[in-house]
């Protein structure tokens, strides 16, 4: 074996677990380290500082899984940034989705990642690979918590727009922003852009559900097959039957949104990720050390 680094890259977290020889010597987290919302500088900075955390001296391999790796040139970026603070290692970067399967030790089957973002990555027993979502919040994010969030605030207006009363849903909306009325969610929307902030909102949506309030489970129904249509459309594109491991916070904290996307996908295996997903970076880099590419 190798000594190896495996890296879970997110919007709103960076963990890291160094392997020597097939057990676990260190771990580390820190802030997250997403280029596209922290720029390079100080994506840079926090991986250099979740290295330091495990220690880069004799390392092999490292693979990271990268929230947003879906260009060339931000892979490139990543790597860069990650190599600089260990010469002499290979080093390769992959979409956080790749990380899901790998932490199962499955070859086969679909990622269905809900956190504060969405996105499904599946590979078939022939090595054929596809997705779908994972677009960033401007173009999907569907059945994310960050998307469960907004849909409650355009609940709010939408009552507000036909002169309706407040109900429990938007009340408990105003209540969790700390704005004093309504009316005020749609400039706290636009002066509060950060995605990580909303993402937590969703958890006021997720706790009137399973309450039973009629508006947030409508939300979290909208989700659930939201993400069931991802999953679905990566298992027909490779013609495989399953398994859906399902990651994610939102997932993960939300039993009944996992029962739910279940639901919709009937005859289909759907399994809820039992370590962290960066232990699928670990057995990534592995591979990479012991020259196969991930």
């Amino acid at each position: 074996m190798a000594a190896v680094i495996g890296l879970d890259v997110g919007g709103s977290s960076t963990r890291a677990v160094r392997s020597v020889d097939g057990a676990v010597v260190g771990e580390a987290e820190g802030d997250g380290a997403n280029i596209a919302a922290v720029g390079d500088q100080v994506a840079g900075t926090r991986l250099g500082e979740v290295l330091a955390a495990v220690g880069t001296d004799g390392i092999d391999a490292v693979c990271a899984g990268a929230a947003g790796a879906d260009s060339p040139v931000t892979v490139a970026t990543v790597r860069d940034l990650i190599a600089a603070h260990v010469p002499g290692a290979r080093v390769e970067v992959v979409h956080d989705a790749r990380l899901v399967l790998a932490a199962v030790g499955r070859d086969a089957g679909v990622a269905l990642i809900s956190g504060t973002g969405s996105a499904a990555w599946g590979a078939a027993p022939d090595g054929r690979h596809a997705r779908a979502g994972g677009w960033g919040h401007l173009l999907g994010d569907e059945g994310s918590a960050y998307q469960v969030a907004l849909d409650a605030v355009r609940h709010a207006l939408r009552l507000l727009d036909r002169g309706a009363p407040v109900d429990p849903l938007t009340a408990a909306l105003v209540t969790d922003c700390g704005v004093a009325h309504r009316t005020l969610l749609v400039d706290h929307v636009y002066q509060v852009p950060d995605k990580r902030y909303w993402a937590r909102r969703a958890g006021v949506v997720a706790a009137l559900a399973e309450r039973g309030d009629p508006a947030a489970r409508q939300i979290m129904e909208s989700a659930a097959q939201a993400l069931a249509a991802l999953a679905r459309q990566v298992l027909d594109r490779l013609g495989i039957a399953g398994p859906v491991v399902v990651a994610g916070g939102f997932a993960t904290h939300h039993p009944a949104l996992l029962d739910a996307v279940r639901a919709h996908l009937p005859g289909t295996a759907v399994e809820l990720l039992p370590v962290a997903p960066v232990h699928g970076a670990v057995r990534l880099a592995e591979r990479l050390a012991a020259g196969v590419t991930p």
